[in-house]
């Protein structure tokens, strides 16, 4: 009888471990930043403005994050009408993006660097929202705020297309961006 106890024991300690072995968390991202506009394949000037984005998903392997986000995206920038004159214009931007993050050192008990991408879609919402493809990579740096959240910053590299089926004005944009936010996971 004991013998038969201690064999039902150990089966379940190890189911107990193997469940353990294959949770895998959630996280979610919320950040804000400045986009610097670098380079346009317009004529016209780049343009700079500023990102809301927000993020979840799933981590693998324990250090591997990929998810799906949402964001917005206001571009401005100073433009010269055909007239002559000098005019300010605003392109706004819906990306929906795969959310890609690996953390790669550990700097301290409380910082971590790490890399992330993004790539997705903006799709045409009326007048106000342009559509175009996307893209971004950059570098983290993760810092440890409570167990579990810890505050992002961010810097990288990004290109946006625009294009308005209103207008049929297709251009895009090389962006230098910089973001903070809370990383919870």
């Amino acid at each position: 009888m004991m013998r038969k106890n201690c064999f039902f024991a150990i089966i379940g300690l190890l189911f107990c471990f193997q469940v353990q072995a294959q949770q895998r968390g959630t996280y979610t991202l919320l950040q804000a930043g400045g986009l610097f506009g670098v380079a346009t394949s317009s004529d016209q000037s780049p343009m700079h403005g500023y990102q809301f984005q927000f993020a979840f998903g799933r981590n693998f392997y324990d250090n591997v994050y990929l998810g799906l986000g949402i964001g917005t995206d206001v571009y401005r920038g100073r433009t010269t009408l055909a007239d002559g004159t000098r005019s300010t214009r605003r392109v706004n931007t819906l990306p929906i993006f795969a959310d890609f993050r690996l953390p790669f050192a550990q700097l301290s008990p409380l910082g971590s660097f790490g890399m992330m991408a993004n790539a997705g879609y903006a799709p045409s919402i009326g007048n106000d929202y342009f559509k175009g493809f996307l893209g971004k990579v950059g570098v983290t740096y993760a810092h440890l705020l409570v167990e579990g959240s810890d505050l992002l910053f961010s810097a990288g590299y990004g290109f946006q297309q625009f294009d308005s089926s209103f207008s049929g004005n297709t251009f895009s944009q090389h962006n230098v961006f910089l973001t903070v936010g809370l990383f919870v996971h």
